[in-house]
Parts: C-alpha cells; sequence; structure tokens
C-alpha cells in the first residue's frame, strides 16, 4: 500500500487512517521509537493497555502466536495493537512467508500490527521478500538519521519549549561537536537548557556543558561495563579504535567516570547534596555528571569500585611506560573490569 518516510508517517498518522500491518527500520532510534510508540497511542488508551497492548521478542518467534492474539476482541476501543520486536525478516522461511500472506490478504478490522527493526543492522535486501508483502497490504517505514534542516529545527523548538533561544548557529554548532544522534541531541539540549535557565543558548553554554560525540561513546563503554555487558564494551572500543581515538584519551574518560562514580558513593552516603559536591570537587557546570555518576553507582558495591579505579591506575602506567601496545592495554582493562562488576577475581 505504502512506503513512508518521517514526513509522510506523520501526515498518515495525523490523519487516523491506520493500516493493518506496518514495518518500521531505519538507523535512526530515536525515530524509530518515537513513531513506534505514536501509533500505539493512537491506537490504545492506556486506561485499557493491559488488554488491547501485547510485545513479543521476535527471537525465534512462532508467527502463529501473533496472528492468533491479532484475532482477540479489544476492551472499550475500536483496536488492538502488537508489536514485534526484531522478528528475522531477513531470508524469511517459506512457511512465514505464506503464513503472513495469508492473515494480511484478510486481516481483522480491529488489530495494527507493527514488525519494529530495534536492531541497525536490518539487511534490506536479506528481507526485500518480507518488505514487497508488508508493503503489499500496510505500511513500510524508513526512518533514518535527520540531516540539514530537518535535524536542527526540532532542536531550536526543544530549547524554545524550555523557554530557551536556540539559534540556527548554535544548532549547527552542537551538531558538529555531538553529532547527529538524535537522541543524544535531544538530551544535550535539555541538558543545556537546564544549565542556562531561560535566555539565548550561547557557545559559552554549549562548550561548558555539551557532552562531545568521542566522550559519549566511552561513557557509554562505561556503562555497558556497569551494566555487565561486555559485548557492547568491547564493540564501542574498537568502533574508537577504528577513529583512531588515542588510547590515553580513551583511558582518561573511563578513569574520570570510574572516579565521579567514587566520589558521589562516598558523598551522597554521607548525606551530601550534588550541589555540594560540586563545590568541594571544582565540578562548577557539570553537576549533571555527579547527579548522573551516583545514579550509575547506585547498583555497585564501594569495593568493586575501588578494585576497579586500582585496574586503572595499573593500566595508566602501562601506557605512560610505552612498554605495552596501548590497543591491547585497553583490551585487557576491558576484562578486568568486566570480571571485577561480576564479582570475580582478577
Amino acid at each position: 500500500m505504502a512506503e513512508f518516510d518521517e514526513k509522510s508517517l506523520k501526515a498518515h498518522i495525523k490523519s487516523g487512517e491506520f493500516l493493518p500491518v506496518y514495518l518500521v527500520y531505519g538507523d535512526e532510534d530515536y525515530l524509530k521509537k518515537n513513531y513506534v510508540d505514536t501509533i500505539i497511542s493512537k491506537n490504545v488508551d492506556p486506561s485499557f493497555e493491559s488488554f488491547n497492548y501485547e510485545k513479543f521478542d521476535g527471537k525465534g518467534l512462532d508467527l502463529d502466536t501473533v496472528f492468533q492474539a491479532a484475532t482477540i476482541m479489544p476492551m472499550m476501543s475500536d483496536k488492538r495493537c502488537l508489536v514485534i520486536e526484531d522478528f528475522k525478516l531477513e531470508g524469511i522461511s517459506e512457511e512465514n512467508f505464506r503464513i503472513m500472506e495469508s492473515f494480511f490478504a484478510d486481516p481483522p478490522e480491529t488489530s495494527v500490527i507493527i514488525f519494529y527493526q530495534k536492531k541497525t543492522d536490518f539487511s534490506v535486501a536479506k528481507a526485500k521478500n518480507a518488505i514487497n508483502l508488508i508493503k503489499k497490504f500496510g505500511g513500510v517505514c524508513v526512518l533514518n538519521k535527520r540531516t540539514g534542516n530537518d535535524l536542527i529545527k526540532p532542536l531550536i523548538s526543544a530549547a524554545a519549549k524550555q523557554k530557551c533561544v536556540l539559534s540556527v548557529q548554535m544548532a549547527n554548532y552542537l551538531v558538529s561537536l555531538c553529532g547527529d544522534d538524535n537522541n543524544m541531541l535531544v538530551n544535550e539540549v535539555n541538558k543545556i537548557c537546564n544549565f542556562v535557565g531561560e535566555g539565548e543558548i550561547t557557545k559559552a553554554h554549549i562548550d561548558a556543558v555539551a557532552t562531545r560525540t568521542d566522550d559519549a561513546k566511552i561513557y557509554a563503554l562505561t556503562k555497558a561495563l556497569m551494566n555487565k555487558n561486555f559485548d557492547e564494551a568491547y564493540k564501542t572500543l574498537h568502533s574508537l579504535f577504528r577513529q583512531k581515538i588515542e588510547a590515553e584519551y580513551i583511558l582518561g574518560v573511563i578513569v574520570s567516570s570510574y572516579v565521579d562514580m567514587y566520589r558521589a558513593k562516598v558523598s551522597f552516603s554521607c548525606g551530601q547534596k550534588a550541589d555540594e559536591l560540586a563545590e568541594t570537587f571544582g565540578y562548577k557546570n557539570r553537576k549533571f555528571a555527579l547527579t548522573n555518576a551516583g545514579r550509575d553507582s547506585s547498583r555497585i558495591d564501594m569495593a568493586v569500585i575501588r578494585s576497579c579505579l586500582e585496574e586503572l591506575a595499573k593500566a595508566d602506567r602501562q601506557l605512560k611506560s610505552g612498554s605495552s601496545v596501548p590497543s591491547l592495554v585497553l583490551e585487557q582493562l576491558m576484562v578486568k573490569l568486566f570480571l571485577i562488576t561480576n564479582g570475580e577475581k582478577v
């Protein structure tokens, strides 16, 4: 029936005429989640969400299970909404293809099904048959990263809602520092507005508060380790290697993250607030770093943070001695931090 980009999808949702099935994919996580949530909210009353909304993990999913659920009548509503996350549409089996084709040829009018590809490695070429089938009976929504005015206008609007003025020039400057990830940019605008209060956002404000792209990746690496997701941490580390970010710089940001957590955990446990801690340690405009550190460290024992800091100090000495391969030092460090966080000895 249709293929939508962001602009046409927005108009389609506004029309209120929903299709029986949608496929949502692309490389912009923020937009995918936003529009999936919007389709759900337009069809499902929050008061009856437990009856009229179901989410399925696509891994190893039997499609008959979903389609049987789609025939259940909605409760106090016209529609039920069913979301299937990361179902493997690439190289879909003949059996599943026939099941989909048969169901969507005569779908119930009371359900909306969304195939939501959260992962950005979705292969359009390998999923061609499934995409064409969904397009025949419903809508295929391709949501990729915004560029140009489409990227900066929402940032300017987001600032205006918080009584701040973000010029086109400053919006472009923010993008140049932080990259084109929409979710990250919105978070940065919110953070800057919170810092400014009201009025015009200047270059000095952005420089004082914004997290640069490389730093954000390194913070994400640290967070992955704390969440015991070694695969994600290792993947991020090698992404930084490919960008030719110096090992000393990567280590420095990781160290600062753990130092922030240590300071926050000690101080907050003694009843100190972020404002007092920021004053004590000279964080000035970076109070948010301590607030985040306090949240991140809440799930980790102090002994774990201390052990991690010891390993970070050892890695720092290794890098400065010049006697070891820098990338190998960081790889070994990742393993040690992961083991410590998991309560194992190194």
